[in-house]
């Protein structure tokens, strides 16, 4: 039995619910139960207890983690940790043969002989909601999560610590920079130029066409952006729209440049003038140099680029559904002008990603 089908059995959610978690991990991942949660329809206190329910294993409750054997922690190490979804808890019985895993999965035969191994000994899993697992996966280890799996403060709002959901940052996304002070303009050697054509095309327009149409999972989608613009741009960016924020999720940076921060922890907030609350706002295509004299958003996102110099015009080309943005694909090329084939190219990749959100959201209602 699923999960989506346990919680209609017991009228702990309505079909409406349903369908609108289910439509809401189509647009952003993350487990069905997670989705429930953030759309406040259940609390993790009740999805742990019917994940217990589903998968016959015990659960792994706030105060088991919160006394999580350090040994055991370091023994593991967050690399693994955050791999295989997976908190050690502690061991069991005298002999200590046993240990307790807190686990997302408990059913993932590899996973649980994975951590045998590593651990040293037989693995008794207990299950564990994802947001629970990510929040102590970072509270123990100090990995953060990724911006998708946090929301923010309302806006006057103090955040709480202990809340698993939140992260202590301001609300409206990242902290924004000084205003900046604009110095002349530097001539641009050869050497500046754009170098997004020094790198081979590694998809044509009419694979990543056919790729976005036929996609199995929204990764797919994601990941075609990234690949189309391999030898086309100098960065590209694939954005969430959650919360008045739009996080990173998939992203491509030309050499010899490279992200100064993994791309799951970007979050920009879309209030003020920027180019991506203009694309976001006006549901359609931004093409030139960015609104705001300043640059602050865009300035904050060209640092994570390492885009330099910056770029003097950029590209947002935003990605609906039911006329909402639900993505942003920001791309810029150093060169100048983004080219008019690129724009019209991301432009009709986003409106075919657009019917493919919407055909993956009939399956999941159809499954």
């Amino acid at each position: 039995m699923k999960l989506g089908t346990l919680l209609l059995r017991n009228a702990a959610i309505g079909l409406s619910q349903l369908e609108a978690a289910l439509r809401n991990q189509v647009l952003y991942g993350g487990r069905l139960g997670t989705n429930l949660v953030e759309l406040g329809f259940i609390d993790l206190e009740l999805l742990s207890s019917y994940l217990s329910e589903l998968t016959g294993f015990p659960i792994a409750t706030p105060t088991l983690l919160d006394g999580a054997d350090r040994a055991l922690l370091d023994l593991l190490g967050g690399d693994d940790a955050h791999r295989l979804r997976a908190v050690p808890i502690g061991a069991l019985g005298e002999a200590r043969d046993q240990v307790a895993v807190a686990m997302v999965d408990p059913s993932d035969g590899r996973a649980i002989e994975a951590l045998g191994a590593r651990l040293g000994a037989t693995v008794a899993p207990h299950v564990v909601p994802e947001l629970r697992a990510l929040y102590y996966l970072e509270r123990h280890f100090g990995m953060p999560r990724r911006a998708r799996f946090i929301r923010t403060s309302r806006s006057g709002s103090e955040p709480d610590p202990l809340d698993e959901r939140r992260r202590s940052q301001p609300a409206g996304g990242i902290a924004m920079p000084p205003t900046l002070t604009l110095e002349p303009r530097r001539r641009r050697t050869p050497s500046q130029l754009s170098i997004a054509h020094e790198v081979p095309t590694a998809l044509s327009y009419g694979a990543a066409c056919e790729r976005i149409d036929t996609a199995p999972n929204r990764e797919q989608i994601a990941d075609t952006f990234v690949d189309f613009a391999k030898g086309r741009c100098d960065a590209l960016v694939v954005l969430l729209i959650r919360d008045g924020n739009a996080l990173g999720w998939r992203g491509y940076v030309a050499p010899p440049h490279h992200p100064s921060r993994p791309f799951e922890e970007l979050s920009l907030p879309l209030g003020g003038a920027s180019a991506l609350q203009a694309a976001h706002d006006g549901n359609q295509v931004f093409v030139g140099p960015p609104p705001a004299p300043a640059k602050p958003v865009e300035g904050a996102l060209w640092a994570a680029l390492g885009a330099e110099p910056p770029p003097t015009e950029v590209v947002v080309v935003p990605i609906l559904v039911k006329q909402r943005a639900v993505n942003l694909v920001y791309a810029h090329t150093l060169g100048g002008t983004p080219p008019h084939a690129l724009v019209t190219e991301l432009r009709d990749l986003a409106l075919r990603a657009q019917s493919s959100y919407a055909r993956l959201i009939r399956q999941t209602r159809s499954s």
